[in-house]
Formats: structure tokens, sequence, C-alpha cells
């Protein structure tokens, strides 16, 4: 069965509220009991404000981690203007820069997630409200701030464009371009959902297999037959049934609710005398078997194969 790819994006955001439940707590349960009003708040405001951003994050996941990130910055801005007396030793300025290097992160997974704008807004409001030392080279932090942004704005739109280019990777590879037709890996992935639409329904599932005999035709013939056949079938099949390209000379349907295909195949057979069809009734059955049948029943008909095909073409 085929597997499609986990996006990346909520596995970053688990990622995210990962760190900021267990790693942001480790360093916030510290703070509150060390005795100081300031540390106590900010860990006592950053603790809720996690376990209401997770919750909401289960429903809104990219409205609540960017809400969550805005709201801890807030908090940093807020704490760099009280007095500190967390820790002895610990004063206004050392405090200030341990929060503006905890505003770089803070920048980068903004942006990483928010894109430009967010990043933007961000940079904008914490060099406009966060205060600066004294003393030293506190302006240096800005172009580092504005760094860190294009970081996390960097791998933003890499992260972008790599689901972009595994989405086209999967369109082509369940997309027959020659034919219009799905393709035997669409067909693994859709068995499964027809096989439970016809037992909720309790109605019949069939199969059917649709063989090209191309020995006299070669090249640009052959291709030209298979898609008029591609043509004729897509016309005649009605609308929820699927169709399938296994191969350069065999096709594959599927058709819940139809009860025989004799009428089709009829209808065919006149318009391509070279098309050879079985139809299987295929409910609870795995695909390979199904096709396993399907493939038998060609062998045993007066037109069968003159040799075997693997039961299902690997990509």
């Amino acid at each position: 069965m085929v597997q499609a790819l986990e996006s990346i994006w909520p596995w970053l955001r688990r990622l995210y509220w990962n760190t900021v439940l267990l790693l942001g707590a480790a360093l916030a349960l510290p703070l509150l009991g060390m005795g100081g009003w300031v540390g106590q708040l900010l860990a006592g405001a950053y603790l809720l404000l996690g376990g209401v951003g997770f919750t909401l994050a289960q429903r809104y996941p990219q409205a609540a981690l960017l809400a969550h990130l805005a709201a801890v910055m807030g908090l940093l801005v807020w704490g760099a203007h009280q007095p500190w007396g967390a820790w002895p030793g610990w004063d206004s300025e050392l405090v200030l820069y341990l929060l503006s290097s905890l505003s770089t992160l803070a920048l980068v997974v903004l942006a990483l997630f928010g894109g430009f704008w967010p990043m933007v807004a961000g940079l904008v409001w914490l060099a406009v409200l966060l205060p600066h030392p004294t003393t030293g080279l506190h302006w240096l932090v800005l172009p580092l701030w504005g760094l860190a942004g294009l970081v996390g704005l960097a791998l933003h739109r890499g992260i972008s464009r790599l689901e972009a280019a595994w989405r086209e990777l999967s369109q082509m590879a369940l997309w027959d371009r020659q034919t219009g037709l799905s393709t035997s890996l669409a067909l693994e992935a859709d068995y499964a959902r027809y096989q439970a639409l016809a037992s909720r329904s309790d109605q019949p599932l069939l199969l059917s297999l649709w063989v090209l005999h191309l020995q006299q035709f070669k090249g640009q013939q052959s291709l030209q037959i298979a898609q008029r056949l591609a043509q004729l079938v897509g016309e005649a099949i009605r609308q929820g049934d699927g169709l399938y390209r296994l191969d350069d000379r065999r096709f594959c349907g599927l058709h819940i609710g139809l009860v025989s295909g004799h009428e089709l195949t009829e209808r065919l057979s006149r318009s391509l005398p070279q098309v050879q069809v079985v139809w299987v009734v295929c409910n609870g059955l795995p695909l390979e078997e199904a096709l396993r049948q399907a493939q038998n029943l060609l062998h045993q008909s007066v037109l069968g194969l003159e040799q075997a095909y693997p039961v299902l073409p690997k990509a």
C-alpha cells in the first residue's frame, strides 16, 4: 500500500510544543521557588501560556503557535522592564542580555512558522520596546536579530518549496501523462477506499482488467491505440469508477454497484477489437488476489495472453 509522506510542518509544530512544554518548563519551574517576584510571575505566566497554547493547538495548529510566540515575546519585553532580584548577583543588565538572546531564538522560530511579515513585525517590536543596556555594544544585537530572522525565513521558504516539489512528484507518480489515466500506484492507494465504500453501501465491487493485443503494432501506433482505449473506457464508465494504466498493454478499472460489465465489453469490442477484458467480483479480496484471478481468467479465455505478466508492476 502506498503511504503518503507526512507534511513537515506538523512534525515541526510537534517539535515546537515538545520544546515549550518540556525544556521550557524545566527552565521555568526553578524560577517559581527562587523568591524573586518578577521571575515567579514570568515563570507562572509562561507555564500558563504553554498549557493554553498547547490545548488550542489541537484545533488551531498554526494560529495557536503564532499567538503563543507573540505572547512569549511580550513576556520577554515586559520582563526586561522590571527590577530583577531572582538570584544573587543578577542585575538588570545581565538579565537584559539573557532576554536578548532568547529574543534571537524567538525570531528564528517566528520567521520559520510565520514567514516574512510576522518576522518583520517581531523584529520591529523588539527593536522598539526592548530596552538597551546602558553600557557595551548593545546595538550589535540588532543586526543579530535581523540575521536570525533571515535564517528562519530561509528555512520557511526552503521547507515550503520542498513540500511543493514533493506534491508535484506525487501527482506525477499517480498520473500517466500519455493517456491521462491514473497509475498502478494510484490503484494501490484507491483500492482500500473502494473496498470500504462498497462494504458500507453493501454493493458489489467489480475489477475489470483490459488487455491490448498489439503484437502487429509498433511504437506510436501502440500508444495511439492505448490512448483511444483510455478515451473510450473513460467515456463509457460511470462517474465515480476508477480507471488505471498498469503498463503498456494492461489497464484496470474499479466499479462500485455494477452487476455486469457485459454491455461495456460488447460496446468497446466493436470499437477496438484488439482489446480483451475480464471481470472479477473483488469484494473482500486483497488487490493482489483480485488481479491474480483476473490474470487466470485471461489465460483461460480463447484469446489468452501469450505470456504471464507480474501481478502488479512496481514503480
